[in-house]
């Protein structure tokens, strides 16, 4: 069975902070304390800043952004078959919050993406990623 979409993200994040630290700290500075919502093919977890990326299961108990979408629309971003612009327009990809907490939920998922491209241990967690997707 295919880890869970939380649980790719933990180890990932465990591994940013390892490998290119300069860009985890960065990340961490966009996000802030701010937390955000996800939910993945109906699993709900969270992204939460603060001293350390820290990734849970379960719903959000306070406000902030909340993201739907999909393992296979989330893999249609990354490989560039389909853009930010378009997934939002076709309704692959939904976020709700107020304008700023969009914003920067945002340039905190840029700032990670920005990191993971820097970590060596990322193409390994990609590959897990693609083989749950159906």
């Amino acid at each position: 069975m295919a880890d869970s979409i939380s649980s790719l993200l933990r180890r990932s994040a465990e591994h940013l902070e390892n490998e290119v630290p300069d860009s985890y700290r960065l990340l961490l500075a966009r996000l802030g304390p701010m937390v955000i919502e996800l939910v993945v093919d109906g699993e709900v977890f969270l992204l939460r800043g603060g001293d350390r990326l820290h990734v849970s299961d379960g719903a959000a108990q306070v406000t902030g952004p909340r993201i739907l979408t999909t393992r296979v629309a989330i893999l249609d971003l990354l490989d560039g078959r389909t853009g930010l612009g378009e997934a939002v327009d076709t309704g692959t990809l939904a976020v709700r919050g107020s304008l700023d907490d969009v914003q920067r939920a945002h340039h905190s998922l840029l700032a990670y993406v920005h990191a993971a491209v820097r970590a060596r241990s990322q193409p390994a967690l990609m590959a897990e990623l693609r083989a749950g997707a159906p």
